[in-house]
């Protein structure tokens, strides 16, 4: 992708500053740098700013590196707005209501006003450094406020959001004290990237209740991709094969069924041990025939909601191995640690089944990774309804992870089925893992972008909503 020079500098703004390198293709900040990676190298000239994770002493400052040509420019928060703003507000109030988890949704004021302030911080950081005609790219819900904090401060260039997770329907964000206030800081954007037309449509149903008469025309559907080749180039490799051999010696042939996450409730991993549980208890052939491999990577680990869930997926897989296992068969093997991209394909090579069944999901790049390393005789993808790639990679087998019966059938039916239809499946998933990639979500956004700002939308700033304890 080939943008001009003359569109001025490409700046990215999100929550935490990224891991640019790893040897073995770990993701990094989420899947956030292999996503934009192309929109970067295309750019020229590109910023990146973030948290840098740490509290200093006294007043905060920026501290910048130039790895390459990509310039890293670090935001420094105080220890007061630190917590409030990442555990308190992000992960304890806007990450279950958009992920419609209203039962995990806690809110302080206290929370909300550091989330206001860590904002300022980031606009005020980036206007040391911003030029009139950036592009600037804000990514993900730590930062709906920061397009109005950036034009009260007399940014005129193009600024456009995209929001990596869910947006739920309007009952469950108005549970939200402060829905409005962000909403309508929403309306400060040029553009606002969504990942499915679902959640685009609950937001401007939101819009269109709390704010009528303000509904914008500037939110669209982009659905994030990855880059396929380095996974089939991966799966491929000397070393991988190897792997999946070794891996295939271990299993003394029986079937393999792959999960990949983040520990995390939105993952469904409860839901999903429970159904394998389902599947030894209601299709007792594959009992001894088929080993399930749940790779679960630490995130959160100081909250502590996701230390008692950490518990309760390990008395799980404890009670489902002591009821099946026989001396030489342990069904379920649990690994709680972060593997890298390239280990990570050699898995999903040699699994016969790939089970993506998250409660609810933004996109989830897991299923498209696992079609990307397949080979001449392919798994099965089994994948949520819940999950924004469902409304792309229609030919997997789609599941309601809630329903444990249905779903163990359907585990039943991956495992059972003949080669001609998961090579016919794998063969439509794969095209469309080529054709919405990484690169074309990049592109097609930022292009959509110059086209939003050129009309003039994203200056027509809403009036400004101030926080009791706003700091500017």
């Amino acid at each position: 992708m080939k943008l001009d020079g003359r569109d001025g500098r490409l700046v990215i703004v999100s929550n935490r500053l990224p891991v640019l390198s790893s040897a073995d293709g770990a993701a990094a900040a989420g899947g956030l740098v292999a996503a934009v990676r192309p929109a970067i190298e295309g750019a020229g000239s590109t910023l990146w700013f973030g948290w840098s994770g740490s509290v200093p002493d006294g007043a905060p400052s920026a501290r910048e590196s130039e790895p390459g040509s990509l310039r890293v420019i670090p935001v420094e928060l105080s220890q007061a707005d630190s917590e409030g703003y990442y555990n308190g507000f992000c992960n304890g109030a806007l990450w279950p209501l958009l992920h419609s988890f209203p039962g995990r949704f806690r809110a302080e004021a206290r929370d909300y006003e550091s989330y206001r302030r860590a904002n300022a911080a980031f606009a005020r950081t980036l206007v040391r450094h911003l030029r009139a005609n950036d592009r600037v790219w804000v990514h993900d819900f730590h930062l709906v406020p920061l397009a109005l904090e950036l034009r009260e401060r007399g940014f005129p260039g193009a600024i456009g959001f995209f929001l990596h997770v869910p947006f739920p329907s309007n009952d469950i964000f108005t549970i939200l004290p402060w829905a409005r206030e962000l909403l309508e800081a929403l309306l400060a954007y040029d553009l606002i990237g969504f990942q499915t037309p679902d959640y685009v449509e609950n937001y401007e149903r939101c819009v269109e209740r709390a704010l009528p008469g303000a509904l914008p025309r500037r939110a669209a559907a982009f659905p994030i991709g990855i880059d396929p080749a380095p996974f089939q180039a991966w799966s491929e490799e000397p070393g991988g094969i190897r792997k999946g051999k070794d891996l295939r010696r271990a299993l003394q042939g029986r079937k393999l069924i792959v999960g990949v996450d983040r520990l995390d409730y939105t993952k469904g991993l409860v839901e999903r041990l429970k159904v394998f549980e389902r599947l030894l208890e209601n299709h007792a052939r594959w009992r001894g025939h088929v080993s399930y491999i749940q790779i679960s990577a630490p995130t959160r680990t100081r909250v502590p909601e996701y230390a008692a869930q950490k518990r309760e997926v390990e008395e799980l897989v404890g009670r489902v191995n002591g009821r099946f296992g026989d001396p030489d068969w342990m069904p379920l093997r649990y690994i709680f640690r972060s593997y890298g991209q390239r280990e990570l394909a050699a898995y999903y090579r040699e699994a016969d089944v790939c089970l993506v069944t998250p409660l609810r999901d933004g996109m989830n790049l897991v299923a498209s990774e696992y079609v990307a390393a397949q080979t001449g005789d392919p798994g099965v993808l089994v994948l949520s309804r819940f999950a924004g790639a469902a409304s792309v990679l229609e030919h997997a087998l789609i599941v309601n992870p809630y329903d444990a019966d249905a779903c163990a059938r359907t585990l039943d039916r991956a495992l059972s089925m003949p080669l001609e239809e998961r090579a016919r499946r794998q063969a439509a998933l794969l095209a469309c893992v080529h054709e919405r990639t990484a690169a074309r979500w990049a592109e097609s956004f930022l292009a959509a972008l110059e086209v939003a700002h050129a009309s003039g939308q994203g200056r027509e700033t809403t009036r400004r909503v101030r926080s009791p304890a706003k700091v500017l």
